[in-house]
Parts: C-alpha cells; sequence; structure tokens
C-alpha cells in the first residue's frame, strides 16, 4: 500500500491536468521554486480498523501562487477540490479509495518569505 499521498498525486496529475510530479507538484517537501506549485504531505490520520483492515489517513496539499497571485491560487485549490472532495470506490495502485472528503474549507495562510500566497486543504481519506 503506497503512503496516501502517492496515490494522492497520482490522482491529482493524471485526472485532471492539475500539474506534472516533479514539475509543479510535489511530495512531503515543497521546494523554493517553481513560484506555482502543490506540495502533498501525509498527515496521520485516525485509528484503523484492523480487524476489516480500512486505514483512515489524512493528507494535507499546499497550493503557492505567484506574488499578488492569490486568486490564481485559491481557483488551482478548487480545482483540487472538485476533484477530490466526495470520491468514492477508486483503485489507485491497488489501494481501494472507499471515499475521500475534505475537512473544514480551503485555509488561507498567508504569504511565504517571498511573498507568494500559500493555501490549504486538508482530506480525509477511508480506504482498504
Amino acid at each position: 500500500m503506497n503512503p496516501p499521498s502517492e496515490d494522492v498525486k497520482d490522482m491529482i496529475t493524471q485526472s485532471n491536468g492539475v500539474g506534472t510530479f516533479g514539475t509543479n507538484v510535489f511530495i512531503g517537501a515543497e521546494p523554493l521554486i517553481p513560484d506555482e506549485c502543490v506540495t502533498i504531505y501525509d498527515t496521520g490520520g485516525f485509528d484503523p480498523e484492523t480487524h476489516n483492515d480500512i486505514f483512515f489517513p489524512t493528507v494535507n496539499i499546499r497550493v503557492r501562487g505567484v506574488m499578488g497571485g492569490y486568486k490564481a491560487a485559491y481557483a488551482k485549490a478548487l480545482a483540487i477540490v472538485t476533484l477530490l472532495n466526495g470520491l468514492r470506490n477508486e483503485t489507485w495502485s491497488a489501494t481501494r479509495y472507499i471515499q475521500i472528503f475534505m475537512v473544514g474549507d480551503i485555509n488561507t495562510i498567508g504569504n511565504d518569505d517571498s511573498n507568494r500566497p500559500l493555501l490549504t486543504i486538508n482530506f480525509r481519506i477511508i480506504r482498504t
């Protein structure tokens, strides 16, 4: 079973053209460039139902835009939400994703040191 971030990366790069892995979509560490990028982090989750082989991981997706590009960064975050929120009964890398749903809303967390806008989205996953 892959880390959730790995499968979510495939979901957003293969299904909807949100970006290209290694170019503007990353896992676990956000690079200094490019300015516009999406980074996916595994964020733990909830206790599994080991007797049923059901797991409840969570991921955080961070969207960074160009300086002054808040609206475009928000649109990218919204595209990710549209793609992932409510996704049901799909198999990615031999893992069945029962459901993915957003927790909360798109969060604006300010700007980075280069004055680029930062937004985050949290997702809860049910998979087996």
